[in-house]
């Protein structure tokens, strides 16, 4: 079992009830689990045949919500479904193996911005904890490393998570009074950071990233 991103991701929607980021209405049903990425690229978190790979445009049928998807049933006999898709890299009968790329992450469909929609339903069809079946915590945070979470239920220290080239770039920023803070994570911009520094911060950023 692998989960839909192989570089870590945010979780900024959890299952369950919550209130509707569009509508604003509260105990509305959410059906999934919502991440966001740190690589775009989503992958199939196990093997199996891809049912559907589509984009319903009739606002009549409520799959149009989910915009570009890819549904696929799975080898341990469940629907696991990719939703908001930017684009689509497999079709409909395709046979695809665990961590094999579904498509791009996106924000098309019923959607407030770019991240993955992820559902997973059983045999009847009847909706599923996907946090759960990924072994993921049900709660908006961080999954730096998702392989080293499922391996050791007592993740590393924040510090130990990230990348070599993240870590250097927050010392970077520590050494020349940018960033401010207790460590593990805990870090804030500094009071005295200029337009000029942020800028080099940023631009250094995007050479990383």
């Amino acid at each position: 079992m692998k989960t839909p991103f192989s570089t870590g991701f945010k979780i900024v929607s959890p299952f369950g009830y919550r209130t509707d980021p569009i509508t604003g209405a509260a105990n509305s049903w959410h059906g999934g689990v919502d991440l966001v990425g740190f690589d775009r690229n989503v992958r199939a978190v196990t093997g199996g045949k891809v049912i559907r790979s589509r984009i319903v445009t009739d606002v009549n049928d409520r799959t149009s919500e989910w915009g570009n998807y890819v549904s696929i049933w799975t080898e341990d006999g469940r629907y696991t479904y990719y939703c908001h898709l930017a684009a689509r890299a497999v079709e409909a009968g395709e046979t695809v193996g665990a961590g094999q790329i579904l498509g791009m992450e996106g924000s098309t469909g019923r959607s407030t911005g770019i991240h993955l929609h992820f559902e997973v339903r059983d045999g009847e069809n009847t909706q599923v904890d996907p946090c759960a079946y990924l072994g993921i915590p049900n709660t908006v945070g961080f999954v730096w490393d998702p392989d080293s979470m499922r391996d050791d239920p007592e993740p590393e220290p924040w510090e130990a998570q990230c990348h070599d080239w993240s870590r250097d770039a927050v010392e970077w920023a520590i050494q020349r009074g940018i960033l401010k803070g207790k460590g593990g994570g805990d870090y804030a911009l500094s009071d005295s950071l200029t337009r000029e520094e942020m800028c080099v911060m940023l631009y250094r950023a995007r050479e990383v990233l």
